[in-house]
């Protein structure tokens, strides 16, 4: 959320910290499918998470490729929704105090 990397800025600038990275990641671990979820139900919707063979995924991306509006899609897209992207944020928790929230979401996030 935009709130814990704001609230993150300005523990970072009030600590000594200065002139180091960090990793500002979420308060908890979703899966792709967890985090779709949690979005469409926010929406007071019933989500709709087919799953589809990669190489099924790719013919059709290849397929729809030729239409303008899909150019962009890639078979890497549906490969990333399956990869682990946790990103530890211990550092910043130790240096500043990072403390992300849970992904909570209000149908006012979603509009």
């Amino acid at each position: 959320h935009a709130e814990d990397l704001a609230r993150a800025c300005l523990q970072a600038a009030r600590s000594d910290v200065s002139g180091k990275g960090y990793n500002l990641s979420g308060g908890e671990t979703l899966t792709y499918r967890e985090m779709v979820g949690r979005i469409f139900a926010a929406m007071g919707r019933r989500p709709l998470t087919p799953s589809i063979p990669l190489p099924i995924f790719a013919a059709a991306c290849a397929l729809l490729r030729l239409h303008p509006r899909f150019r962009k899609w890639t078979p890497q897209m549906a490969e990333r929704m399956n990869q682990d992207m946790i990103f530890d944020h211990t550092e910043a928790t130790r240096d500043f105090g990072f403390s992300p929230g849970r992904f909570r979401l209000a149908a006012e996030d979603v509009r």
